[in-house]
């Protein structure tokens, strides 16, 4: 199926990627894949338009997700339906408690990325206020360690060969057919989406 970013998200990543030009982009995400697929999601399309998008928590990087969240709740931007960061959710000018962060109790935790979704009139183009974030202090650009990235069949290298060592089979780098299977079964057993993408939650059980 045919799907664009609604624009005013495509503005918010390129001024993000421009004031952050170092930032890792492993949890990164738009479209939603099979497990979202399967459930409302704002990273399906609508009508042909995506109205989420996943903006990797990067700290080494320079840019503090959490702290992005927090910025952008408190600033209530008109375009903004909610977002989702590290357990807990808020919402737009628009959704219930506006500007107030709540609990968070969804399967993934969202402490890789920070979620933004926005609302079906989502194509306004006007640059959003992401000034006056705090860089994240030293220690904590220092301490901070990367999340693996999210795998799926077809990717390849070093992280595929941790994922495989994990799930006990043989070692050749190249997340195939057996992989995905192999991952599945134990998505399944650890009450995981057997989706065989191998996402935050599941490294998390894997580790």
């Amino acid at each position: 199926m045919a799907w664009r970013l609604a624009k005013s998200l495509e503005v918010l990543r390129s001024q993000v990627n421009a004031k952050w030009p170092t930032r890792s982009k492993s949890s990164d995400g738009s479209v939603g894949d099979t497990s979202h697929a399967a459930r409302p999601s704002d990273h399906n399309p609508v009508n042909g338009v995506v109205h989420a998008i996943d903006i990797t928590h990067d700290p080494k990087g320079g840019f503090d997700s959490y702290a992005f969240a927090d910025m952008l709740l408190k600033k209530q931007d008109r375009r903004v339906k909610y977002i989702i960061s590290n357990r807990r959710i808020g919402s737009g000018p628009q959704g219930p408690q506006a500007g107030v962060w709540r609990q968070y109790t969804g399967s993934n935790p969202h402490d890789h990325h920070v979620h933004i979704s926005v609302v079906a009139a989502g194509d306004a183009t006007d640059p959003w206020d992401i000034e006056g974030l705090i860089s994240p202090s030293p220690d904590v650009m220092d301490t901070y360690v990367p999340p693996p990235p999210t795998l799926r069949k077809g990717a390849a290298g070093d992280d595929v060969r941790k994922l495989q060592a994990a799930l006990h089979l043989f070692i050749d780098g190249q997340f195939g057919p057996l992989t995905e299977t192999a991952l599945k079964n134990y998505q399944k057993e650890h009450g995981l989406v057997a989706d065989g993408i191998c996402g935050a939650q599941s490294w998390k059980a894997l580790t």
